[in-house]
């Protein structure tokens, strides 16, 4: 027989817990004597560990006396854990699945308080003189692909462009319906003074306009919710579209790479 200390230190479990075992029936010295000692026999020591495990795992007390009572060893033990962990990989895949319905819904909530804090403003944007490149892109999600052509062309040019301090770089959709593929776009830069048009790049006097717009900060998923917004306030308020909307970037790419940072300007030519 082990004493009580013994039995603690080969099952790796402590004495307050044996007590502990002892007093819910779980598991019961098979001798205690007149003094109090308690003394275990060492086939109790993997029974013990049983218990302790399936405490771990959160197995109530009276579920752990119902286990014990009913698998009387470790197969049939393992048999039964076998069957639980199904039904916890039933209850994840739910609970996964509940997760992602809340991630989504709450997500929603949040695009809808954010489009209710828009504020559509109207205003005449000035003459500009800009610099230009238009071309078909695969997707909208591919613009960059237009901003790269720009830079490499500019530098293989060895083109001085001035730029006035508060450039802000556009862009203009030409298409007259939402496409998925080939879209044309066109990308502007303010700058200061003449230059003349190569192959690829134009400089332009963009004349002025009046545009209904909104101005928000984040990332660019947001954009069709917005245009939606700004489609709505346009109708209600007896306006006519008359020409491409476009895109101002007040934060973009060359200020940050954090796109919850990002300040876009949808613009809307309206009369």
């Amino acid at each position: 027989m082990l004493k009580i200390s013994d039995f603690s230190k080969l099952s790796r479990i402590s004495i307050r817990m044996l007590r502990f075992y002892d007093e819910q029936d779980l598991l019961k010295p098979c001798v205690v004597k007149e003094n109090g000692y308690r003394y275990y026999e060492s086939t109790q020591l993997r029974v013990a560990l049983h218990i302790h495990y399936l405490s771990y795992l959160g197995f109530s007390t009276a579920k752990i006396r119902r286990i014990l009572s009913t698998y009387l060893d470790g197969n049939d033990i393992v048999q039964y854990l076998q069957s639980q962990l199904e039904e916890m990989k039933d209850e994840q895949s739910s609970l996964i699945e509940k997760i992602d319905s809340l991630t989504k819904t709450i997500n929603k909530i949040k695009q809808e308080e954010m489009l209710m804090s828009y504020k559509v403003e109207v205003k005449d944007l000035p003459a500009r003189n800009m610099m230009c490149k238009r071309g078909i892109i695969p997707t909208y999600q591919h613009e960059g692909l237009l901003w790269k052509g720009l830079m490499e062309e500019l530098h293989s040019l060895n083109m001085d462009i001035q730029y006035p301090t508060d450039s802000k770089g556009m862009a203009v959709f030409f298409d007259d319906g939402y496409k998925e593929t080939d879209v044309d776009v066109e990308i502007r830069m303010d700058v200061v003074g003449e230059y003349n048009d190569t192959e690829n790049i134009k400089f332009k006097n963009i004349p002025p306009v009046k545009v209904a717009s909104i101005t928000f900060t984040g990332g660019y998923e947001h954009i069709t919710e917005v245009c939606i917004h700004i489609a709505n306030w346009i109708s209600e308020h007896n306006y006519e579209i008359i020409g491409p909307d476009f895109s101002i970037y007040h934060v973009g790419y060359s200020q940050t790479q954090n796109p919850e940072e990002f300040v876009t300007e949808i613009c809307y030519p309206i009369q």
